[in-house]
């Protein structure tokens, strides 16, 4: 299995919350490197008034000093783990910060709070970072509550759009290592574009790769059905996280109109291994 690289960002310096037990168990299923970044944000609004700019800073600063004295808790805790790693920290504008980081790793790990969840959905830290990093991310829910097996049942979202093919391309380490696989096939609802997949198509595609997956047909309607679909198969397969394309269509139309994305990102109690 190819060597991978995960980043787990935090706002948090809580190591017991449902990010970083999300990524410590990922991270040792896929025997990959595990490094925490936490962000001091510094955002650009901070220097709106001058008088407030130091202030802002020493705040700043003061965050990081405490945030750099849990580097050795975060040793003690990949070790214990049998995971290698490093902790770091950074300040400035937080997705500007991610996206910078986060091109260095194959898979970057975000904590969504659900109860104080981005308004409007795709604006946010989380969905700013799934659009502006250029690579995939797991996004962990924090009221998730199946963290242990985290990987081994995995449900597959597919429409046959470039997002799709981004998230299946890059989850296929993970998927890879899987326990089971069942994917859904929704393209029939885009069969006459041409599809992004080399000929004969997806399930020569998967097999090539050593990905055993149940492939079935779904048809899941307009946009704002898929949404709701999908969750149920999952929980009904007993799936431990969701692999899908993010936002194949723009954010302001799904923000206005509803889909897919937006549907999950507020309501799915399951990781979400997303790409755009």
């Amino acid at each position: 299995m190819p060597h991978t690289d995960l980043l787990l960002y935090l706002d948090h310096l809580d190591f017991d919350a449902a990010g970083p037990r999300a990524a410590l168990a990922l991270a040792k299923r896929m025997r990959s490197r595990l490094d925490a970044l936490y962000v001091a944000d510094l955002p650009a609004a901070a220097f709106s008034l001058p008088e407030s700019v130091p202030v802002q800073l020493e705040e700043t600063r003061r965050r990081c000093l405490d945030a750099e004295a849990h580097a050795d808790s975060w040793q003690s805790l990949l070790t214990a783990h049998g995971l290698s790693g490093t902790w770091r920290v950074a300040q400035g504008d937080t997705v500007q910060t991610l996206c910078q980081a986060a091109s260095g790793y194959d898979l970057l790990i975000m904590e969504r709070r659900q109860q104080r969840s981005d308004a409007p959905v795709g604006f946010g830290t989380v969905s700013r970072s799934v659009f502006g990093s250029g690579r995939p991310v797991l996004v962990v829910p924090d009221n998730i509550t199946r963290i242990d097996q985290i990987g081994a049942r995995v449900l597959v979202a597919w429409n046959g759009s470039r997002e799709s093919v981004l998230a299946l391309a890059a989850a296929v380490p993970l998927l890879q290592q899987c326990q089971d696989v069942l994917l859904l096939d929704g393209s029939e609802m885009n069969q006459d574009t041409i599809t992004v997949l080399p000929p004969p198509g997806l399930a020569d595609w998967l097999q090539r790769r050593g990905i055993q997956a149940q492939i079935k047909p779904i048809d899941a309607g307009p946009a704002h059905a898929a949404g709701p679909l999908l969750l149920e198969a999952a929980h009904a397969h007993r799936a431990d996280m969701i692999v899908m394309g993010a936002w194949s269509r723009s954010r302001l139309a799904e923000m206005m109109l509803g889909g897919t994305t937006r549907h999950l990102f507020m309501h799915s109690d399951l990781p979400m291994f997303v790409a755009h």
